[in-house]
């Protein structure tokens, strides 16, 4: 007669599996690095397939190349923006799948698309852009010139520019504080993730051109900004209006350079003259001592019109 005795995992199998689920699992189930991690790789994957598709197509690889060299139109925001905005959506679909949430909750709840808080950003964003160009212009550092634009082509770039600019709003806002800030805020914090993600934000402008530190600082103090906007609303509407004018008033209603990038399709042949604190140089407004100015004065109004909850 013989005895089978039941196998058992011993104290070192059991100390190597607890190990591993310590590593990739915590209480709410993968942790939030790994969850980031492959979101970003499904992110290059999709974003790479789709860069490759579209550089096939000699239209779409001649526009693209003039913006890489500096040179952008509202027909390369159209294109690229939307490029990245169908990889990130896709990537992060499948991962609020992966982790049984909603979309929204990554930060743009379509519930909320281009409602009250997205058109409050746009205002803020043209009103905070004027204040800083007619600064700039007081001192001495700008002029208007003459109109560029006439004819059909000036609504047909007016309308093309706001198209590609709400884009652009929408494609940065949920790249680097949708997504990525939702997941990595569950590992360190809501504000460390900030402060590291603007940082990042601020650095991944100095690849322009004609950007420099002073609009690197800028950037990543404006991504501080839009943070704050969306811890007290909770959501990057706000900011994704608040983005695009911006953006807008600087491109096309001043003409003047943007994070040190040039466009086609302005509607002013305005000029700047006097020294770069003032000016910006090349940078644009983002690398004048105004830009701070306004985005810190921008702070203390929203969070007066906007008071924290508890916990915030």
């Amino acid at each position: 007669m013989s005895s089978t005795r039941l196998l058992r995992p011993n104290g070192n199998e059991e100390k190597t599996d607890s190990l591993l689920r310590k590593t990739f699992f915590g209480d709410c189930g993968l942790r939030s690095g790994w969850r980031l991690l492959l979101f970003l790789l499904l992110l290059v994957m999709f974003e790479a397939g789709l860069r490759e598709a579209m550089v096939q197509v000699p239209l779409v690889y001649r526009i693209l190349k003039a913006g890489q060299n500096g040179t952008i139109s509202p027909q390369y925001e159209l294109i690229f923006e939307t490029a990245l905005i169908t990889g990130m959506f896709l990537s992060a679909a499948i991962m609020s799948k992966i982790e049984k949430r909603s979309l929204g909750e990554y930060g743009l709840p379509l519930r909320s698309a281009f409602g009250k808080l997205f058109w409050q950003g746009v205002l803020w964003g043209l009103t905070f852009e004027c204040l800083e160009v007619l600064a700039i212009y007081t001192f001495g550092g700008f002029s208007f010139g003459n109109r560029a634009l006439s004819g059909w082509s000036l609504p047909m770039y007016a309308l093309g520019w706001g198209v590609g600019f709400v884009l652009v709003g929408i494609a940065e806002e949920f790249l680097f504080r949708g997504y990525v800030q939702f997941t990595l805020g569950q590992g360190i914090g809501f504000w460390p993730s900030a402060i590291c993600i603007s940082a990042l934000f601020g650095a991944v402008h100095l690849r322009n051109i004609g950007e420099g530190w002073a609009g690197a600082l800028s950037v990543m103090l404006f991504g501080i900004f839009a943070c704050f906007t969306l811890r007290r609303t909770g959501t990057l509407w706000f900011a994704v209006g608040f983005h695009a004018a911006t953006d807008y008033a600087e491109t096309f209603l001043f003409s003047v350079p943007d994070s040190g990038t040039f466009a086609s399709g302005q509607l002013l042949h305005s000029i700047f003259h006097g020294p770069a604190w003032l000016t910006g140089g090349s940078i644009g407004p983002e690398g004048s001592l105004f830009e701070f100015v306004t985005v810190i004065l921008a702070f203390a109004i929203f969070a007066y019109l906007h008071p924290a909850n508890a916990g915030q």
